[in-house]
């Protein structure tokens, strides 16, 4: 099995979900069970972004109901895509909250997360081959409110079930090629890295450009998760890192 993260550039209109679709597909074919990990819709300015839902608010304050209006974002693209898989005959379910699994403390806007339970993850899997969950949230154990797990918390969301589902590999899927040598939207002196170790990813998160959260790349190097950073929209292979 694989675990699949798409952020909101694929998630933010129909046409970039067909390529999340056919994606899953593929990973159905050759690993015939997959996780995904979706983000909210699109960035600011975007209906369904999570920076837009915010600016909703008069405080931005880090709290029960920042968290519950930030997790609205990716539990409508889960809802969404869930709703396109089936309707393409794709064995498909959509787990969220509790039942997600991700259990946490109330630290709200930036929760530590707790231990994981699999058990609905698990069992939805003896029923379907794709397992839809939102991304960015986790589940308070003491509050039992909806908590989020700071900006960019999505990666960490799909690196902590790559883990704890033993998959072969995660995959997250960019409007890039992969990791670049510099970045691809302001340098035309530009080249993909092929392979990277760990610490190699960890360095390059500390330039300018984010390639996943600091915290996911921080988890997957204790634990040797292995990842695949890659194109949404080109066949290409993309850049793994590991050991």
């Amino acid at each position: 099995m694989i675990v699949q993260k798409f952020g909101g550039i694929a998630m933010q209109n129909h046409q970039n979900r067909q390529l999340v679709i056919q994606r899953i597909q593929q990973a159905i074919n050759n690993h015939h069970q997959v996780l995904v990990v979706v983000s909210a819709m699109g960035r600011r300015g975007k209906p369904y972004a999570t920076d837009t839902l915010l600016d909703l608010l008069p405080l931005n304050d880090s709290s029960i109901e920042t968290d519950l209006l930030s997790a609205c974002g990716e539990l409508i693209s889960s809802a969404v895509l869930t709703t396109e898989l089936k309707a393409q005959g794709i064995s498909s379910t959509l787990l969220y909250g509790k039942s997600a699994g991700i259990i946490t403390n109330d630290t709200y806007g930036n929760a530590l997360i707790k231990k994981v339970d699999l058990s609905s993850v698990n069992h939805a899997f003896k029923n379907f081959h794709c397992v839809i969950v939102p991304g960015f949230q986790g589940f308070s154990e003491s509050t039992h409110n909806f908590t989020t797990l700071g900006r960019g918390g999505s990666d960490l969301t799909a690196v902590v079930y790559g883990y704890h589902l033993n998959a072969d590999v995660v995959e997250f899927y960019k409007d890039v090629p992969g990791i670049m040598t510099s970045d691809p939207f302001t340098s035309d002196n530009v080249e993909l890295i092929p392979f990277m170790t760990y610490k190699e990813l960890e360095e390059k998160i500390d330039e300018p450009i984010e390639v996943i959260q600091k915290r996911a790349a921080t988890f997957a190097a204790l634990h040797q998760v292995p990842l695949h950073i890659r194109s949404l929209y080109l066949d290409s292979e993309g850049t793994f890192v590991s050991n």
